[in-house]
């Protein structure tokens, strides 16, 4: 859900110039299949245009119909969709789901710097984790729908105390997870219902080898919202007009890279210097940190002479290493390869085989 955010915020930060008020709709619940899952949102403009998807195409035309009363009035609404009843031909909509989906819409005033969004476009800046608060249903005055809060980790217990402490404390038990949900509280006799978000930094990925073949793995990740470093121990390959994207470019011979980068941030490491010799010596200065994935180019046998060359050391590895990396799609082309391994890496983020979704066999065809 963080790649997500990235993609609403960078939307968020081209439309911002133009000082209008906006509405966010924002996924807070779902049943059974549907394009996006809870915490999923979209931004309406005044003149009815989407930044973002939320169906697939279903139903953001009427999504816009209906954000026409939340300019006008100022007032949050619930929206259901349910595609599970022949009722959607009926609407008009022809859902081709077979779900139920509950969407929040609110109005962002920009008199009031779009709060929480720009909120959020600053905690995915400086990668901070935090859990946004939203009242979506409410009967208590102090607490209307379309209030919210984003509580930062490091706050305090409460350091705003118009929330009440039952709210504060939801949310903190939400940072330890990683799941959208909504809780009802009884707060002073009435009854409040917030959606509990949690915000993540954006995942990051570390290329080692800065050659031709890395450029699409740039782009593939930067297209999925990744932050990406990049480093080679030749400086001739460190070219900022080839990887204009790239979050940093790093000149860094192997024996530097623990004490130069903060491994331990990032989520998944490639290894593509094209050198076996450096890869071996990558691979022994990234062994002691905590990347959860790193992905080695080349056949299998060339994966088990680099754990072997390392010693001992090779166990601090033990199943974080795929080699070769990504997933088997047939990849031939240097594009092709770099979907594989960002396919790859998301699977074994999402703990997923990355097989096909139909559970038919698939028809090989001549």
């Amino acid at each position: 859900m963080a790649n997500q955010l990235y993609t609403l915020v960078d939307n968020f930060r081209n439309l911002a110039s133009d000082a209008a008020d906006f509405v966010l709709a924002t996924i807070i619940s779902t049943q059974g299949s549907t394009y996006q899952k809870a915490g999923a949102r979209m931004l309406i403009a005044p003149d009815g245009t989407c930044q973002g998807m939320l169906s697939g195409g279903c139903f953001e035309s009427d999504l816009s119909e209906r954000a026409r009363s939340v300019f006008a009035t100022g007032r949050a609404v619930t929206v259901d969709y349910d595609m599970r009843s022949p009722e959607e031909m009926i609407w008009g909509l022809g859902l081709g789901c077979n779900g139920a989906v509950k969407i929040f819409l609110q109005l962002l005033k920009a008199e009031e710097h779009d709060f929480p969004l720009d909120v959020l476009a600053q905690a995915v800046s400086n990668d901070r984790q935090g859990v946004l608060l939203t009242v979506i249903e409410s009967t208590h005055h102090k607490l209307p729908a379309g209030r919210s809060l984003f509580l930062r980790e490091e706050d305090g217990e409460n350091d705003d105390s118009s929330w009440p402490d039952a709210l504060i404390a939801a949310a903190r038990r939400t940072l330890s997870g990683d799941r959208p949900h909504s809780e009802n509280h009884l707060i002073e006799d009435k009854t409040v219902s917030v959606f509990y978000d949690p915000i993540r930094p954006l995942p990051r990925l570390l290329i080692v080898g800065a050659g031709t073949d890395a450029v699409p793995v740039l782009q593939c990740a930067k297209a999925l919202g990744w932050r990406v470093t990049i480093v080679d121990h030749r400086p001739a390959y460190i070219k900022p007009e080839r990887f204009a994207s790239a979050c940093r470019l790093f000149h860094c011979p192997p024996q530097h890279l623990a004490g130069n980068l903060q491994l331990d941030h990032f989520d998944a490491a490639v290894l593509m210097s094209h050198s076996f010799e450096y890869d071996s010596r990558f691979l022994k200065s990234i062994a002691d940190s905590r990347i959860p994935f790193i992905g080695l180019l080349g056949p299998k046998a060339r994966k088990e002479r680099l754990l072997e060359g390392l010693g001992a050391q090779a166990a601090k590895l033990e199943g974080r290493v795929f080699g070769p990396v990504g997933l088997d799609i047939g990849a031939r082309t240097p594009e092709e390869i770099a979907l594989s391994i960002m396919a790859g890496i998301l699977a074994a983020q999402n703990r997923r085989q990355g097989g096909q979704l139909t559970m038919d066999k698939v028809s090989a065809h001549a």
